[in-house]
């Protein structure tokens, strides 16, 4: 893969960005299979000196099989001062083609050579305010509607109706003294139209970081995963998928002036007993003991 671009400033307010991007894709399968992506693409930035920021591109996608997809993206914010902290509203509006890969198209576990690209169109919108004694707070909704969406079933495929999904983001961080902070994000989404496996509705993580000392760090991590649909394979029914709760500690020590780092992580701290695909198990309580030496 190559990627050559430029990157030329007009002045402290306004650059652009050129580029091509060049990919040559192979792999052996039950023969020699592969394909190229020849993308040319631009992206003009605004940075405004009274808060707003506008950031717009396009990529115009050459694949060797699929033809040509022109996609773009535009994202415009305003920050507004408040006290010692800001306000910043901002959005999003893009477009995509995935096309599938080598593997989709070709492997030996469920290829499909007639698969589509996948096209999708998402827009964005949120709020984020920050202070600088450690608190930050956003806020974004999202609506996404992708078509020829790629599945597994039996095999890699497209979905046969177009979907909708929306929802919203909710996270928030604070340093509730000196060397602990708080993080903490939830997630909700719905699928409006269609169907899509694997997505919960309702999916929340915590996490906990204390600085011990100036060398001694120690985190405490917490995930909620909700219920969601997964299809049986032995059936070809739809199932449900229980939701399930995951604990994480971390632990780690510097040593000779921070270049030797020793850690421990510990995984799924109560064992707990679940699945993200159905049929495919997943691991229990895992301790990892390491080192990380910095030369």
């Amino acid at each position: 893969m190559v990627d050559a671009f430029n990157k030329y400033n007009f002045n402290d307010e306004f650059y652009t960005i050129v580029g091509l991007n060049y990919g040559d894709y192979n792999s052996v399968f039950a023969q020699d299979e592969s394909f190229t992506n020849t993308d040319p693409y631009l992206n003009v930035v605004y940075v405004s000196d009274f808060g707003l920021n506008l950031n717009a591109g396009g990529r115009l996608n050459n694949h060797s099989e699929y033809g040509s997809h022109f996609v773009y993206s535009l994202n415009p914010s305003y920050t507004i001062s408040v006290g010692e902290g800001y306000t910043k509203v901002f959005g999003s509006y893009a477009t995509s083609f995935i096309a599938p890969n080598l593997s989709q198209l070709f492997g030996f576990f469920g290829a499909n050579p007639d698969l589509e690209p996948e096209e999708n169109v998402t827009v964005e919108g949120g709020l984020e305010y920050n202070t600088k004694n450690g608190f930050r707070v956003n806020g974004v909704y999202f609506n996404r509607n992708e078509e020829n969406t790629i599945i597994y079933t039996t095999a890699y495929e497209n979905a046969t109706t177009d979907a909708t999904v929306h929802g919203f983001e909710i996270e928030a961080q604070i340093d509730v003294i000196k060397n602990l902070s708080i993080a903490a994000n939830y997630t909700f989404t719905e699928v409006k139209d269609g169907e899509r496996l694997r997505i919960p509705k309702h999916k929340a993580n915590a996490s906990l970081g204390y600085n011990i000392c100036k060398n001694t760090f120690a985190s405490l991590n917490y995930q909620f995963v909700g219920s969601r649909t997964d299809t049986n394979f032995s059936t070809f029914t739809n199932e449900n998928l229980n939701a399930f709760s995951l604990v994480d500690l971390y632990f780690s020590h510097k040593l000779i002036k921070n270049k030797l780092k020793l850690f421990v992580d510990v995984t799924n701290v109560f064992n707990e007993d679940y699945f993200e695909i159905l049929g495919y198990t997943t691991r229990g309580r895992n301790v990892s003991l390491g080192l990380n030496l910095n030369l």
